[in-house]
């Protein structure tokens, strides 16, 4: 198959429906269907061991009350839960498909709740322990929310946060892919590689206290096909509608899926995960 062409942008401008999307809040591109959820269970299995590492690295804390912030299908509460065994573990979404899937596999001392993770407080006792794993990406102000959270958390809370500082591929197919979804995320507010930029100011309410780059190399088949779901939960957003053409989203997720099946050989795909663990400014109680 040749090479996805160029856009092809639509006659119609697109600035109104973005900014009425943008307007309503925080925008989440990749959807709550299942096949969000499905992609969401793939992710967690790629990002599953660099996550344990950086978890494992705080199995000192021993937290009373962690919380996971944009929870999703529960994978990452889950984790949090079994590696840092907090007295009780509860899981932030805003989307109730997702938190319904989550409660249906929670184990003991594990729950959730349908709530927007910008805003605060949080439901029940401030958590010493937060935890968010690609969810900044998807925030217009990361910062504020970081502020938010420390407003939320108890005083000597710790937050552990990892995001995607770059992400590539020596292939046409993966390369145009993450230059869409950057175009995308971008007309939102947001960063697709947040992790390179992402700053934690003094007025932020926390302190760095470790913060180091991962770098990962993941199965072209397994992230090819994470691709390919991604298109099919966002190509009816309203900017790919208004911006993208439809028959190269189709021949890009086409030829994503042949790598998925193994029919096209493709690199590895580089991941730099920015991995970061953060003390609560100024102790006290929260």
């Amino acid at each position: 198959m040749s090479p996805p062409s160029p856009i092809a942008s639509s006659s119609s401008s697109p600035s109104s429906v973005v900014s009425a999307a943008v307007s309503r809040g925080e925008h989440y591109t990749f959807g709550d269907g299942a096949t969000a959820a499905d992609r969401l269970a793939l992710l967690a299995a790629a990002f599953e061991p660099s996550s344990a590492r950086l978890l494992r690295l705080l199995g000192y804390l021993r937290p009373r009350r962690a919380v996971d912030l944009g929870c999703g299908p529960g994978w990452s509460t889950r984790l949090v839960h079994a590696l840092l065994a907090p007295g009780t573990t509860l899981g932030l979404e805003q989307s109730p498909e997702h938190v319904a899937r989550a409660e249906a596999t929670a184990p003991p001392g594990v729950s959730y709740r349908v709530h927007e993770v910008t805003e605060v407080p949080f439901p029940d006792e401030p958590p010493d322990f937060l935890y968010s794993r690609f969810l900044l990406t998807h925030l217009r102000d990361p910062e504020s929310a970081l502020a938010a959270w420390a407003e939320a958390a108890a005083g000597e809370a710790v937050l552990a946060l990892e995001e995607t500082a770059d992400i590539s591929c020596d292939h046409l197919a993966f390369a145009r892919y993450y230059q869409l979804v950057g175009e995308m995320q971008a007309a939102y507010g947001q960063r697709l590689r947040i992790g390179t930029t992402l700053s934690i100011p003094a007025r932020s309410g926390w302190k760095v206290e470790l913060d180091l780059l991962a770098p990962l190399s993941l199965p072209a088949a397994r992230m090819a096909r994470l691709h390919a779901l991604n298109i099919e939960t966002w190509r009816n957003d309203a900017y790919a509608r208004a911006r993208f053409d439809v028959e190269e989203l189709d021949a890009l997720a086409v030829r994503l899926w042949g790598i998925a099946r193994g029919e096209e050989a493709a690199p590895g795909v580089k991941v730099v995960m920015r991995q970061m663990i953060l003390a609560r400014a100024g102790g006290g109680e929260g």
